[in-house]
């Protein structure tokens, strides 16, 4: 079999298989694309970004914390604050994030001495669970099932359905859909 016999054969009998489809789901290089992308040129100045002309390249996460001194070591003072004014909370974790895993969250939480209205509970997407969620007197957090730290990036439909249900200000479904 000559290679273009061959590479006919190929496409021909296997353009069905799926073979020469872009694999959907995660794309693990994603956060590359976008970091070429955010630093070139012409996408700052369609976005009005780096104005001040930084002299380093934008990227997703930087171990370089000398530029940033101006934000809290924590954010639980200011969720201390939203409570008290009555805004309504909910925090989001997806469960594989390696970055700030559930556990570090939930610790965290802890802290601010919140009482438990409803342990932990499922909350489902279609026919599966899409998660758990503790609800605290004046906070919620979430989790999200199979999300890394990104989590519209790793389950959209979850994420999604989280922000419909906040917006809406509905408890997620606590039983199959």
């Amino acid at each position: 079999m000559t290679w273009l016999m061959w590479l006919t054969w190929l496409v021909r009998d296997n353009i069905d298989d799926g073979w020469h489809r872009k694999p959907a789901g995660y794309d693990p290089c994603a956060s590359d694309y976008t970091e070429v992308y955010l630093n070139r040129p012409e996408v700052q100045k369609a976005l009005h970004a780096n104005v001040t002309k930084i002299p380093y390249p934008w990227t997703h996460c930087s171990d370089n914390i000398t530029f940033w001194n101006d934000s809290p070591q924590s954010m639980l003072p200011v969720i201390k604050k939203l409570i008290a004014g009555g805004v309504r909370i909910w925090v989001y974790s997806g469960d594989t994030d390696g970055r700030i895993p559930v556990t570090s969250t939930r610790y965290t939480l802890r802290k601010l001495g919140l009482g438990i209205v409803e342990d932990w509970t499922p909350w489902y997407t279609s026919k599966q669970v899409g998660g758990w969620s503790i609800a605290y007197d004046g906070l919620t957090f979430v989790t999200i099932r199979g999300a890394g730290h990104q989590v519209p990036t790793f389950t959209p439909r979850q994420a999604l359905q989280l922000v419909r249900h906040f917006l809406a200000n509905k408890k997620l479904p606590s039983q199959p859909i």
